[in-house]
């Protein structure tokens, strides 16, 4: 009879080594008095780790940290006011943190593997569950290609929706100047050292 161990299964990935591939995007809806479409900014400081075993992947785990005191919009005073104690308070709350805790209505087609991924967000001081749908590929001694050392690569996509409200981020103000939904885009790139 064949036992196997799946905690020997699962491999880690480093979002370091690639670290420029990785791009987490926020867009901001403009509000009336702001003018119509979006504002759109990217964090500069991405690390983490996702533990992922191909045979298992409703078991993934992992962590993506980003220094909010790196988002950065494009415009000097944009800038300046999403890191005030009204909006992202990044004097007292610098990290913002994304704890993975598994998939769910996961299936693969080809390398892809589509599912939901649900886990912890914590930014200003708040931290509430959320699930947001992902796309992971898995390409097997791809890393070589990159950066020369041996290894997988897992690229993991995906885009979700939230309240600034409901994360204690300028709370039923402003709404005329930018509304209340943030619209994050996550691309990611992990590689295993194996």
């Amino acid at each position: 009879m064949l036992i196997l161990n799946y905690a020997q299964a699962f491999i880690e990935y480093d979002l370091q080594p690639l670290g420029n591939l990785n791009k987490i995007l926020v867009k901001l809806q403009k509000g009336e008095q702001f003018g119509l479409g979006q504002v759109q900014g990217a964090f500069g400081h991405i690390r983490g780790k996702i533990n992922f075993d191909t045979m298992n992947p409703s078991k993934i785990s992992g962590s993506v940290i980003l220094d909010a005191r790196t988002l950065r919009f494009g415009y000097h005073k944009v800038d300046k006011d999403a890191q005030r104690p009204n909006w992202l308070n990044t004097s007292k709350h610098p990290k913002i943190s994304f704890l993975l805790g598994g998939l769910n209505n996961e299936y693969w087609e080809g390398k892809t593997l589509f599912a939901n991924a649900s886990g912890v967000l914590s930014l200003n001081n708040t931290s509430a569950p959320i699930s947001f749908p992902v796309t992971i590929k898995y390409l097997s001694s791809k890393r070589k290609q990159f950066d020369g050392k041996p290894g997988d690569l897992l690229y993991l996509q995906g885009t979700l929706d939230l309240s600034r409200g409901s994360f204690g981020i300028n709370t039923g103000t402003m709404l005329d100047i930018i509304k209340d939904q943030i619209t994050v885009d996550i691309s990611l790139v992990g590689c295993s050292d194996e």
